[in-house]
Formats: C-alpha cells, sequence, structure tokens
C-alpha cells in the first residue's frame, strides 16, 4: 500500500526494519542513474531510525555553474511548510490561547462570513484539514509571473475574496486548499498581534533548533540556497506575503530530518503539540484520515509533501518504531517520493528502478511506430523512427527517446516514466499504457 497524498503546492509509507537505516547502494545507484540522465538536477535523501540517522546527497544545487548539494544546500519545503502552521495552532490549542473548534469568523472582519448555505461555519479545524469548503486557490490572484504566483498577493487581497465568497458544505468533504491553510496562518498572526513568520520562528523554529529553516534567506546562507528547476531549466524561487503559511518554508535535509525526529521525542519541548497534531481530526470521503494538516495512513504513519515551481519534497514519521525518511529535489517536475516509500518498506512499496537498456533492431522497431490517442483525456502520443531508435512526443510536448528493456516495454532516461506497449491475440501493437508519478494513462493505437 503506497502512501495517499495530495501535497503539490503547486500534491504511503511503512515500517522498515529497526537498525537496517543505512541507506542502500541500490537506492544510492538508483538517485545517481536521476542525476546522471538530468531526471533531477540533485536529490537528497535523510533516514534516521534507532540505528542512527543516515544522508545521501548527490547532484547540483547550480546546474550551469556545476556545484553540487550537499546536507546544507537549502530546498524549498512547500506544503510541508502547513505542518508547521498547524503544529502553531496546536500549540495555542494545548495552551488553552485559541480552540481548534473556534470559528474563523471570530477574528475577521465584519465584511467576512465564512458560514455555508447550511449555517455551518469554518473553524480553524476546518481550515487545518481541509474541510473547510474554500477552493485551493482564490481566483483573484493577479499572476503577472506564471513561474511567481503567490508573490504579490497580500492579506487584503485574500480578505477581498473571502467577503465574496460562501464556502461549500464545510466539514462535509476534503478540499485540498492552499487558501485555507494560508488563512489560517493569517488568523494566528492576527490572534497574537505578530507576523506569521515571527510566530513560527519563536514558538517552532527556535524551540526545535532549527537553525537552518527559514522564510527568508538570510545573506550568509544564499550560496547554500539550490536553484529550482523545471526539467534543465531554471525557475525563480517563490516568493509569498499572505500566503506563507501553506508554503513559504525553506529548509535543509538535515533541518527536516531533525524536525520529523522531534515528533519522535518525548522530551520535545513542542511534545504536547505535536502529539495533538497526530491525532486524527477527519476522515475523508475516500477513508483517509487527516491530523491537523497531516495525512495519517492505517498504520499510524504522518506524512506529506511539498512542491513549488522548482521543488518537490516529501517527509514520513512513524512514530511506532521511531523512523523518519525525507527527500528533497531542486526539481519541480520529477518528484522522488518513490525513492522515500522504498526507504519505508522495500517489500510494499517496490521501486522501478532504472533498467539497462537492451538491444532490438530497427526493423522490430517498426511495429511500435504510429499514433496513439486518449480520447477522455485528449492526449495524442507519436512514435517514430530516427536514425534506427525509437522517439516519442507526447501531445505537443518536445521529441525525446525511449530505450527498450524488453518485453514490449520502453523507458525514457530524461524522465521517471515507462511505457507498456500491448498486442492482441495476432501479435499486433493496438496501444499502451503510459506509467509515470504513479499514474497509469492507457492510448489506443490509431492505425493498428
Amino acid at each position: 500500500m503506497k502512501f495517499k497524498h495530495t501535497a503539490l503546492f503547486a500534491v504511503t509509507f511503512f515500517f522498515l526494519n529497526a537498525g537496517t537505516a543505512q541507506i542502500p547502494e541500490n537506492v544510492k545507484k538508483e538517485i545517481q542513474y536521476r542525476i546522471n540522465n538530468h531526471i533531477n538536477p540533485s536529490i537528497a535523501v535523510g533516514v534516521l531510525d534507532s540505528s542512527g540517522v543516515y544522508y545521501y546527497v548527490k547532484g547540483y544545487k547550480d546546474l550551469e555553474n556545476k556545484i553540487k548539494a550537499d546536507e546544507n544546500t537549502l530546498y524549498e519545503i512547500g506544503s510541508i511548510t502547513k505542518t508547521f502552521t498547524s503544529l502553531l495552532l496546536a500549540k495555542y490549542a494545548v495552551g488553552s490561547i485559541i480552540s481548534i473548534d473556534d470559528e474563523a469568523n471570530e477574528f475577521l472582519p465584519d465584511s467576512i462570513d465564512l458560514t455555508d448555505k447550511k449555517g455551518v461555519s469554518v473553524t480553524l479545524k476546518n481550515l487545518s484539514t481541509h474541510s473547510s469548503g474554500l477552493p485551493r486557490i482564490p481566483n483573484n490572484i493577479n499572476v503577472t509571473d506564471q513561474m511567481n504566483p503567490y508573490a504579490n498577493y497580500t492579506r487584503s487581497d485574500m480578505f477581498s475574496f473571502l467577503s465574496h465568497y460562501i464556502p461549500r458544505n464545510v466539514g462535509k468533504k476534503f478540499e485540498y486548499s492552499n487558501l485555507g491553510a494560508g488563512l489560517l496562518g493569517e488568523i494566528l498572526s492576527i490572534s497574537q498581534n505578530d507576523t506569521y513568520q515571527n510566530l513560527v520562528k519563536k514558538k517552532i523554529l527556535t524551540p526545535l533548533n532549527l537553525k537552518n529553516t527559514y522564510f527568508k534567506v538570510p545573506e550568509s546562507q544564499k550560496e547554500n540556497y539550490a536553484k529550482g528547476y523545471l526539467s534543465q531549466k531554471e525557475v525563480p524561487h517563490w516568493k509569498f506575503q499572505a500566503m506563507a503559511a501553506a508554503g513559504g518554508i525553506r529548509s535543509t535535509i538535515k533541518d527536516l530530518v531533525k524536525y520529523g525526529e522531534s515528533y519522535l521525542k518525548n522530551d520535545s519541548p513542542l511534545y504536547k503539540a505535536q502529539e495533538y497534531t497526530k491525532t486524527v481530526q477527519f476522515k475523508d470521503q475516500e477513508g483517509q484520515l487527516h491530523g491537523l494538516a497531516w495525512f495519517i495512513n492505517p498504520e499510524g504513519i504522518i506524512f506529506h509533501g511539498g512542491g513549488t515551481g522548482g521543488f518537490r519534497t516529501f517527509i514520513a514519521i512513524d512514530g511506532k518504531h521511531g523512523k523518519v525518511v525525507a527527500i528533497m529535489t531542486n526539481s519541480g517536475s520529477s518528484p522522488a517520493e518513490d525513492i522515500a516509500e522504498y526507504l519505508m518498506d522495500p517489500d510494499k512499496n517496490p521501486l522501478d528502478f532504472a533498467k539497462e537498456e537492451m538491444p532490438i533492431t530497427a526493423e522490430e522497431l517498426m511495429d511500435f511506430e504510429g499514433n496513439y490517442i486518449n480520447d477522455g483525456l485528449n492526449m495524442t502520443y507519436n512514435f517514430s523512427l530516427v536514425e534506427d531508435a525509437l522517439h516519442a512526443q507526447l501531445n505537443n510536448q518536445p521529441e525525446f527517446p525511449v530505450y527498450y528493456q524488453g518485453e514490449s516495454t520502453f523507458f525514457y532516461k530524461i524522465v521517471k516514466a515507462k511505457i507498456v506497449f500491448e498486442r492482441d491475440e495476432n501479435n499486433t501493437v493496438v496501444g499502451l499504457i503510459l506509467y509515470q508519478n504513479g499514474q497509469e494513462i492507457p492510448f489506443i493505437k490509431t492505425n493498428p
């Protein structure tokens, strides 16, 4: 069973026997393969269990200048920030300063009434568990820079949108909402008469000794700040104003693992609040359990992922067995959660390791040439021979070579994806399935 989560700000694991947390050679080889084939600019992974803590970092924080990433490299953690926001909420809740059942309306201007058509008002718990009935993003974001969508979005903009919005079925349905998390941060700021960023620094980062975790990277740390990429194209670091509580934190693999470890410690300065965040607060329409921001799997493991324009991250914490797995990459297009899943339990979460290319003749490749379609998704997939090699073009994307691994299966080297062609009873190729990022997308050949 894989972890199910919606993490990307943009969207699973189990226990591996204690004492075997060292990062295995096959995982190191897989990470190196992805770096060498330009799937990910860099990958940083950290694993902690009773035998110790282990890191493995490969690749580049700056591709153009070939500057290598290391354990001190800063990555944007995206939506994992939401767990910090809800931990702040939990701290005030266990201190009887705020209740998670307080209505959001209590903290907001009179011009805003976050009450659905049945008279149910949005609570702080609803904001934390994505059950508020608020949309993923507000529709009044003026995106002057498509690659930096939240840079200019202010509290005034947020409140302007909310003053005209009626939530849908509060508390009844899971709808992942960056807006809801951003609003929760603004409410905590209003309630404590301080900025959200200052509150997180004083109440979470300092007590947990997370010295290399920031909202704004200081000048002294700029050289450690990885550049973000989509494929091989550099994209801007994301900036935040009112939406900082939904995705604004930057951190290192060492600090992210330390953050996870703090949830395992009975002597953590935030122990009561952390325990509170791990309690089930909501069960959604598909049976997924939710704590305060954290997703919870059936074994009680809490997890969350994150993504910004040029970064993808993930963390899972197994309190029962005292284990933490975290992974970070400065690629917004190629997540690496599958590696973390494998490290948590290789039996339940097998990793699709890179395959060696196998020989195949140009004549044999001709079987796979042609156009394939998925009408439901309005997608086309064209395969053609180019200098005795099979090339694939999905929709209007660039054309890339694919490599044979046997049994009518091909794989990309520039992205983690594979294609399995299907044949009929006459051994004629009639379709294919594209496997990528946990998705299986079928296509039918238009001219079998």
